[in-house]
């Protein structure tokens, strides 16, 4: 293999800044779990494990997580399979429905589930008033509200990728094994099921570690919703003990191999399990059922999709209502809460544009760059560079974060900057975060870009950079803004990271903490009205998307 040295440099000057970034954060935590002033040590993990409510903490997260991929997959796998199988009447909407429970960031979801199905949500205050129930009925608030709030939330996961392996199967093999004398559900599970597996694993497994690192919807809930692993974590990196903080950086340490584990296990069982049969097209997929089979399909889509909008209904009353406390619904309803703040309290919103907009660019910038190096250069250990940037991905925001805070505590050498003392720590760590991002938009688009173009250039007398800038920039544009609108849209609506690192006193929180704050101190309107805006921005983000690429609006949301 030859080496240029310009490739080379350019690939060392890559090493550098995701080892700022990603790796020198990273191996903080894994560090500092296992060490104690100065000697490696193992008893973090044992008060870990020597503490029953930590081991609970645990064993709760792992159930909240197996639960969610289950029913999440109970009710993506069945809607992928009547929107691609069936002839239902409107089919091509009742699609783009059922992907917008993606649009809601989790947490914005679980607040308005407050607001509909808590102690004296909607729900229960219908029923007290029409059925004569005396006690409310405890829906949300515990583990089995979690695992609720989050399969709403997330079983398009599963949906899309099954979709989009059923999409691939050729529906002859489904007919011969009929013709063979096999029903319905006989050939669904020896046929059908095991060919759309890549798709089921995928997405379950997406699920299962989305649900177990997932912060915002315990937190939003409350106790007992606290007994789980993400927010034990929370609380311990915030306490000011340093034997408290270790163990929160063990919780760290355990959150990442969980979703390292379920990601390879994804990814090595995806690769096992390919099948796919030219030719197929949707109109060859639909097929025609009887009249009562097609009308319990249509009924079930129905029902799956009006339930799982009822939170962006709920963020929207209470964002516009007046007074919504103790009553089914809002007493009226005003722009008071918009006005706050948009008018009275932008700080939130400005803050939430700022870092998105700076981690964007960074994040265009360098995925356009590691890309080109990527694709076009040559030079030992390429996979391993392309590895270290994939690597946020698998990484929870609570991890990277809590490494920002351990890695950083010191002014960085030579240039004797304290990262921690200036806001820019949240968009280099949301640049960090959603780096894979613009990297794999970026990586796709430059490899259907042929590399005559850029020779044919540097032939005419023009630099390597300008080369770049001029030829191969341009042409990566369209995929590159994908990529950073996908990023924007992330960052503005990532929590644990600029919970962790906005410090109190100093006016740094986005509009995700500003949510979460006025949801714990009870100011449900204006808080509602953060979530309404999160979403309107985040929908627009993703018009812009299927505008580009024609992008699916799961591609948004797989970490």
């Amino acid at each position: 293999m030859q080496v240029d040295k310009g490739s080379l440099l350019l690939s060392l000057v890559m090493y550098s800044l995701l080892g700022f970034l990603i790796l020198i954060p990273v191996t903080f935590v894994l560090y500092e779990s296992i060490t104690w002033q100065g000697s490696i040590t193992i008893d973090h993990y044992q008060r870990f494990l020597a503490t029953p409510y930590l081991r609970e903490c645990l064993l709760n997260s792992l159930w909240v997580a197996a639960a969610c991929a289950l029913f999440s997959s109970l009710i993506g796998v069945p809607m992928a399979y009547f929107l691609v199988r069936f002839d239902l009447p409107a089919r091509s909407l009742l699609t783009s429905l059922a992907t917008l429970p993606l649009i809601m960031p989790p947490f914005v979801g679980a607040l308005s589930f407050k607001f509909l199905f808590g102690r004296h949500g909607t729900f229960n205050l219908l029923l007290m008033d029409y059925l004569g129930l005396k006690e409310p009925l405890n829906l949300i608030y515990g583990l089995h509200g979690v695992v609720l709030i989050t399969s709403l939330h997330l079983y398009p996961l599963v949906m899309l990728n099954v979709m989009n392996s059923l999409s691939k199967i050729d529906p002859a093999l489904e007919e011969a094994a009929a013709n063979m004398g096999g029903k319905g559900l006989h050939v669904f599970r020896t046929v059908t099921f095991p060919l759309m597996m890549p798709g089921f694993a995928a997405g379950a497994l997406l699920v299962f570690t989305w649900a177990f690192t997932d912060l915002g919807t315990p937190m939003i809930i409350g106790s007992p919703a606290f007994n789980l692993l993400a927010p034990q974590a929370f609380f311990a990196i915030r306490e000011l003990y340093e034997d408290v903080i270790r163990l929160g950086v063990v919780m760290c340490v355990i959150m990442v191999s969980v979703s390292l584990v379920a990601l390879a296990g994804m990814r090595k069982y995806v690769s096992l399990k390919q099948y796919a049969v030219a030719g197929v097209t949707s109109k060859a997929r639909a097929k025609r059922m009887r009249p009562l089979v097609r009308d319990l399909a249509f009924s079930f889509c129905v029902i799956v999709v009006a339930i799982s909008l009822l939170p962006h209904a709920g963020v929207f009353m209470g964002a516009f209502g007046r007074v919504w406390s103790f009553t089914p619904f809002p007493e009226g309803f005003t722009l008071d809460n918009f006005r706050y703040v948009l008018i009275d309290a932008p700080i939130y919103l400005s803050n939430s544009l700022r870092y998105s907009g700076v981690a964007t660019a960074l994040g265009m910038a360098l995925g356009a760059v590691l890309a080109y190096v990527l694709v076009r250069k040559t030079f030992p250990s390429k996979d391993l560079l392309d590895g270290i940037a994939m690597l946020p991905f698998a990484l929870p925001g609570i991890v990277l974060a809590t490494g920002y805070l351990r890695a950083f505590r010191n002014p960085l050498p030579i240039l004797n900057l304290d990262m921690l003392s200036t806001w820019l720590v949240i968009p280099l760590a949301l640049t960090a975060r959603k780096l894979p991002y613009t990297l794999r938009s970026s990586y796709a688009t430059l490899q259907q870009i042929h590399v005559s173009l850029e020779e044919a250039s540097m032939n005419l007398g023009a630099t390597r950079i300008r080369t770049f800038l001029k030829i191969t920039l341009p042409l990566m544009s369209f995929g590159l803004l994908a990529g950073g609108t996908l990023g924007f849209i992330s960052s503005i609506t990532e929590l644990s990271c600029s919970w962790l690192l906005s410090l109190p006193g100093m006016g740094w929180e986005p509009m995700t903490v500003g949510i979460m704050i006025y949801s714990q101190t009870g100011i449900f309107g204006q808080s509602a009205a953060m979530g309404a805006i999160l979403i309107a921005i985040v929908g627009i983000g993703i018009a812009i998307t299927n505008k580009l690429v024609g992008a699916r609006v799961g591609a948004a949301f797989g970490g």
